[in-house]
């Protein structure tokens, strides 16, 4: 059981420290389809985390992916 324990927090560890030094965000949570004020079509707001910090990008909607995303994108590169 402790060996389990520590080998999870090993790779949480380890999990994080790639965030840290890489310049990507991973998904935390999305936002519903909304009008975003002076468009005509719909959007979605992605908020993501980068091991320091939260982010959010926003997409346009689609809910066949043609034009845009019917669900954010899994990882997206960080403000600079």
């Amino acid at each position: 059981m402790r060996r389990a324990l520590t080998t999870s927090f090993c790779l949480l560890m380890l999990a994080w420290l790639v965030l840290v030094a890489s310049n990507w965000g991973i998904v935390v949570w999305q936002s519903s389809p909304f009008i975003a004020r002076g468009h005509s079509r719909p959007a979605i707001r992605c908020t993501y985390f980068n091991g320091t910090s939260l982010f959010e990008r926003g997409y346009l909607y689609s809910p066949d992916d043609r034009v845009g995303y019917s669900f954010c994108p899994l990882w997206a590169p960080a403000p600079v």
